[in-house]
């Protein structure tokens, strides 16, 4: 195996220049190589795979790692930007910030998780950021959600909306505003305020900035987690989280 690698490797060194040679190859030197890297790899189609692999894993390192520097410059806008909804304890000592969009399954799956962990730990704030990037309905739904947040009912919208299990639109939206007992005539007025898709596009860019490429994706002390989290790896992040402050 460790030839098998070896043959290709220098074969790749050669052709870009990097290995060092006493004397170039010739064509037929060269058309030997490519012989030997083609028999190779038919011969151990796993090669391939296993090449595959090893990249997909280098480049998810290096994406991790570019999150954490972002996560780690951005810090102060994730957690502590004024214009964000906050949940659970305003005061708490360990913040959690979500990427939602009230289109995505897994986030309405992780909804319930998610606030129950926060209402039973008490020292936990949890900062909510718009982020509808499944299309037209998504966006409007968190355009409703930050028209209720004017009105101090951002919570009792979002819960609403993350109940919501057939189309968010806007006659769906109508109906749980006025469920949720909004001011229509103000709640629609402020639908179209360009001062609202201004904050969404914000949210946008910067979760794009921090790798945030689906949705759920949490964020905890530096470490960033996608996907629909269970209790137990949500405490575990808490409790890390928390140990690095003391």
């Amino acid at each position: 195996m460790r030839l098998v690698f070896g043959a290709v490797t220098c074969w790749g060194l050669l052709v870009s220049g990097l290995a060092p040679a006493a004397e170039p190859l010739t064509d037929a030197q060269k058309e030997a190589v490519k012989t030997l890297v083609r028999e190779v790899l038919r011969d151990n189609p796993e090669l391939v795979y296993e090449a595959l692999q090893a990249l997909e894993a280098k480049q998810q390192a290096e994406q991790t790692q570019r999150s954490q520097k972002m996560i780690a410059a951005s810090r102060a806008s994730l957690e502590r930007d004024p214009a964000d909804p906050v949940l659970g304890n305003p005061q708490g000592d360990v913040t959690i910030v979500e990427f939602f969009d009230y289109r995505c399954p897994y986030c309405k799956q992780a909804a319930e998780t998610v606030a129950k962990v926060v209402k039973a730990d008490g020292k936990v704030r949890l900062v909510l950021k718009e982020y509808p990037i499944l299309g037209p309905q998504s966006v409007q739904a968190s355009l409703a959600a930050l028209a209720a947040q004017r009105q101090g009912k951002y919570e009792e919208m979002h819960d609403a909306l993350m109940a919501q299990r057939g189309p968010l639109d806007e006659k769906a939206i109508e109906k749980i505003a006025g469920e949720v007992k909004l001011d229509m005539a103000r709640f629609k007025a402020d639908l179209d305020k360009p001062d609202l898709k201004q904050r969404l596009q914000a949210v946008l860019l910067q979760g794009r900035e921090i790798g945030a490429s689906g949705t759920p994706a949490f964020i905890i002390g530096d470490k960033m987690i996608p996907g629909a989290v269970d209790a137990e790896t949500l405490k575990a992040a808490i409790a890390e989280a928390r140990a690095r402050k003391s």
